[in-house]
């Protein structure tokens, strides 16, 4: 790694960014709304994944991940949180290793964005989501009612804001 891109000054800044408490709602920024750039919309990073088996496979291994952290979203999420989650769907969607489906997703965003305002809205999004996917693909329909449940990933206690050095038992 490249010692001479960050100065020691913007070094501990950092540091101490990422060690701040964010316990408390009020602590925390506005970010802004993260969207992808203007001239790589409806592109993806990625070109057409042509081995149906490996796509299968990226496919229910991403939705888990997805419907995992939608689980585990805040209840009462600060603006921050909501402008994070956001930017992570917004950039997953031209970053995903599969463009076809990168780029069908970044549509979908488009016209359907994403309930960030509590763990119910996003699981319940993101849900109806697998499930115009599925459908598209001739794949079962899931339940939306039960959808916390099915991927309830037995992380521990429902720690939110997770603060490792004060979180530690």
């Amino acid at each position: 790694m490249r010692k001479d891109l960050l100065s020691d000054s913007k070094l501990s800044s950092l540091k101490n960014e990422l060690n701040q408490d964010v316990s408390s709602k009020d602590k925390l920024e506005t970010v802004g709304k993260p969207t992808l750039p203007l001239e790589i919309q409806g592109q993806a990073l990625m070109g057409k994944m042509t081995n149906e088996t490996l796509r299968a496979d990226l496919g229910r291994s991403s939705w888990y991940l997805l419907h995992v952290m939608a689980s585990r979203y805040p209840h009462d999420p600060t603006k921050q949180e909501r402008d994070i989650a956001l930017g992570f769907l917004n950039y997953f969607s031209y970053l995903y290793p599969c463009g076809d489906c990168a780029v069908h997703f970044q549509k979908h965003l488009k016209k359907s964005p994403p309930n960030l305002d509590d763990r119910d809205g996003f699981e319940q999004w993101l849900c109806k989501t697998h499930n115009i996917v599925n459908k598209m693909l001739g794949k079962p329909i899931f339940d939306c009612l039960t959808v916390h449940d099915q991927y309830d990933c037995g992380c521990g206690p429902d720690l939110v804001r997770y603060n490792p050095e004060k979180d530690r038992k």
